[in-house]
């Protein structure tokens, strides 16, 4: 963390000051747009299993801290790999949504798998190591949706779309751990429900977003990589 502090610091440059200020308001207020309100909510339901996966899985795990910070060093490498290199690819060659989709489904059916076999480690090994791919390629493609699906200033777009998908991320560890003193893989049975429920989403509404691919994804400017990139996680 002291090494990603002093590289934000020095090699970040500054943006420059808005010239005018954004009303507090103005975020609840781009929540009016359909295309944005649509991403949002598909957002807040796979935050839902995201956060189930990261917060959730080290408990059936029952491994050292070595162990599971490996583990989920996988998880987190595949996830860099897929947000940069394959989501982009993907996304020229099939589309934004359908990608969006694909990706978000074959989490679910991950979750699902790691429900039903709760109880064997390497299964939820594997399954947590292989989402990092799935969650990769959604995140960069739901969050160039995002700063296109609405009129209004990226920041202001990227704050009513966090402002909703973190209600799914903030409920997800505390509900997975509740449901977990229950049956070890309702959680992930739960993670895996609200997932498919993003993608049902998604797919109800894609007419919303039928304008995202007419934004060419490369190459960015710099600025906007800044914003893609700050407007995530």
């Amino acid at each position: 963390m002291a090494i990603a502090f002093i590289g934000l610091i020095v090699l970040l440059p500054e943006t420059p000051k808005p010239a005018a200020p954004t009303s507090i308001t103005a975020p609840f207020k781009a929540l009016t747009y359909p295309g944005l309100l649509l991403v949002s909510i598909t957002a807040l339901l796979y935050n839902y299993g995201f956060f189930t996966l990261l917060a959730y899985t080290p408990f059936p795990l029952d491994m050292g801290t070595y162990e599971i910070g490996f583990i989920f060093f996988g998880w987190g490498l595949l996830l860099a790999l897929s947000s940069v290199w394959i989501a982009p690819k993907l996304q020229r060659a099939f589309g934004t949504v359908p990608m969006m989709a694909l990706a978000l489904a074959l989490f679910a059916a991950d979750l699902a798998i790691m429900a039903l076999f709760a109880d064997h480690k390497p299964v939820l090994v594997v399954g947590t190591v292989i989402a990092g791919l799935f969650l990769g390629v959604n995140n960069t493609l739901i969050t160039e949706a995002v700063m296109v699906s609405a009129p209004v200033e990226r920041s202001t777009a990227s704050a009513a779309y966090s402002f909703v998908r973190f209600a799914g991320g903030a409920a997800a560890p505390f509900l997975a751990g509740k449901l977990g003193e229950h049956r070890m893989a309702l959680p992930f049975w739960v993670g895996a429900a609200c997932t498919a429920a993003a993608v049902a989403v998604l797919l109800s509404g894609r007419k919303l977003l039928a304008g995202v691919d007419n934004h060419d994804p490369a190459p960015h400017s710099v600025e906007e990589a800044q914003a893609i990139t700050l407007g995530d996680d």
